[in-house]
């Protein structure tokens, strides 16, 4: 098909072969032919080529070099200090990555992982270490302290399994050659806990649909899923010892949220302006104190023009990483600029607050929305798939600080998304958009997307905008979707992680943005919810959604 995957491609390719399926079967002549018909190896991405390059598949000399001085924030070396100069996720991915990229590091695990054949002309490839003194440079040493230094409290580097992958091959070639500079009891403990990070992340996760995912992000999970509880009638007293747990677990010292386990050490403003949306629905003052501390860390997050990075602030743009990492923009995000969906999150935080556009912070970000807006009338999801993901951020962001919707400017974003609706009343919108226009608003109808454009059609209603029939056909698009497996199950990429190329699947969007959906439509339509809970103890599963709704087919037959 058109939309197959170049890079995907070749890993199942080689993860077959390397598994002993013949190189004449049909899947794998097939796989061949299509790999070499989009340009081979040749043509795969950066990170592509450094998984090939450590198997002996790739040369080395491919790879982007960084200087080592990169790595190094002693003396006058802390002004080029790669760190302070690249997002959260890049760091505990580049050191390791170098380290084996400067010594030509290579596995040779025989003929079985040699996938040469996918070169559209194939390659003489030299596996050469580079040749080393007794005593490794003070620039490797460095490097290794820098590795160590990103290891995570549960055994994560930086809080990702690649990274925590790389740094473990790394770390084993220093052990090996440098055995006298290492101290075998701290390695011990480096090794067993990285081990025991991937098992758990890889292996030990049963059947769930986060088994062998690349980072952990309970707290978000967490808090979404206990917004839609609380949206469709959950009692709060039930829900307060969710938010309870996420305070004491999650928020940390500067009142920033982390994303999940291992993201400690640095808390993102997209999950902290969510928990002050629910925090003040819950139980606002109960949680006065913690609502004002996580607002302090938002506002000293900004950037400069009123957008909001996640994890950082000021890392939008810089010629020293673009030098450098230039080759890696085509295998991950070198940056961390201000985004529309994260921005408009904590917009609607601060609109639950009761900041309005008259406050200077609300201001400048509702600038940032109008400058970033397409010109079709929508905007480029950063953190999920794709424009009606930010679409729904958006336009209840505007309404939370009682903006008015029927400015030309946010009202051409409802129009674009009643003009996208798929005649079954749904939405959806496949991750080909980031690359190809003609898929912009496209794709087929899923809940999680269906829910996005009904947050932000709810408060075009609510604004009096001409709309009701669209929010009808997607309630009912709901409706009908949970009766088929009596749950809401989305198995489409919904997430974000590099646009353009990496995608990732929340099992729990499905089981959360329906039901805010949900829980707004039956407010605005003005029938009284039902505790969850109470449901859970007296519906089956498959009636839920049907019995939340059920007033609102009586009242239409009495009407």
């Amino acid at each position: 098909i058109n939309s197959s995957d170049l890079d995907a491609t070749i890993f199942h390719y080689w993860f077959l072969k390397a598994s002993g399926e013949s190189m004449n079967s049909d899947v794998l002549t097939k796989a061949r032919q299509f790999i070499l018909s989009k340009g081979g190896i040749e043509a795969a991405m950066h990170m592509t080529k450094i998984w090939l390059a450590l198997f002996g598949n790739c040369d080395w000399s491919v790879i982007s070099p960084f200087p080592l001085f990169l790595f190094r924030n002693d003396s006058f070396y802390q002004y080029s200090y790669l760190k302070e100069w690249v997002p959260q996720w890049i760091w505990p991915h580049i050191i390791p990555i170098m380290y084996l990229r400067h010594l030509n590091n290579v596995i040779n695990l025989g003929p079985t992982i040699d996938v040469k054949e996918l070169y559209t002309k194939i390659p003489s490839i030299e596996i050469e270490d580079v040749k080393r003194d007794e005593n490794p440079s003070y620039d490797l040493e460095n490097m290794i302290e820098q590795m160590l230094g990103v290891q995570q409290s549960r055994g994560a580097f930086g809080a990702y399994t690649p990274a925590t992958l790389y740094s473990l091959l790394a770390l084993q070639d220093f052990k090996e050659n440098y055995p006298h500079k290492v101290n075998a009891t701290r390695f011990e403990e480096v090794f067993q806990k990285g081990f025991n990070y991937v098992e758990f992340m890889y292996f030990d996760q049963g059947d769930s649909s986060y088994k062998g995912v690349l980072d952990d992000g309970r707290w978000w999970d967490t808090l979404l899923v206990a917004q839609g509880l609380h949206e469709i009638g959950e009692n709060s007293s039930k829900l307060e010892p969710v938010v309870d747990y996420i305070i004491k677990y999650g928020i940390q010292p500067n009142g920033g949220l982390a994303y999940g386990w291992e993201f400690e050490y640095m808390p993102d403003t997209d999950d902290t302006g969510m928990i002050i949306s629910l925090m003040i629905a819950i139980n606002k003052e109960k949680y006065k104190d913690q609502i004002e501390k996580s607002n302090d860390f938002l506002i000293s997050m900004q950037n400069k023009g009123g957008g909001f990075g996640a994890f950082s602030k000021g890392l939008e743009e810089s010629f020293l990483v673009r030098l450098f990492a230039g080759k890696f923009i085509n295998s991950a995000e070198i940056f961390d600029p201000s985004s529309v969906d994260v921005t408009a999150h904590v917009l609607e935080a601060w609109g639950t607050m009761g900041y309005t556009v008259k406050d200077f912070h609300v201001s400048e970000a509702v600038h940032f929305l109008k400058k970033e807006q397409k010109e079709f009338g929508g905007w480029q999801g950063r953190w999920g798939v794709n424009h009606i993901y930010a679409v729904g951020a958006v336009i209840p962001a505007l309404a939370s600080i009682n903006y008015d919707l029927k400015e030309d400017w946010a009202q051409k974003s409802i129009e674009w998304l009643i003009k996208i609706q798929n005649s079954d009343g749904g939405f959806g919108e496949s991750v080909l958009s980031y690359n190809q226009e003609e898929w912009v608003g496209k794709g087929y109808s899923t809940p999680t997307q269906t829910a996005w454009a009904l947050l932000a059609l709810i408060e075009a209603e609510k604004a009096g905008l001409d709309v009701k029939d669209a929010v009808d056909r997607a309630i009912n698009f709901l409706i009908e979707d949970h009766k088929e497996l009596g749950r809401f199950l989305d198995k489409s990429s919904v997430g974000t992680g590099h646009r353009g190329f990496l995608y990732m699947q929340y099992p729990s969007y499905a089981n959360s943005f329906p039901y805010i959906a949900i829980g707004r439509y039956l407010k605005l339509r003005g029938i009284r919810s039902v505790s969850y809970t109470h449901l859970r103890a007296h519906e089956t599963g498959r009636n839920l959604v049907c019995r939340l709704l059920l007033e609102k087919k009586k009242k239409k037959i009495i009407q």
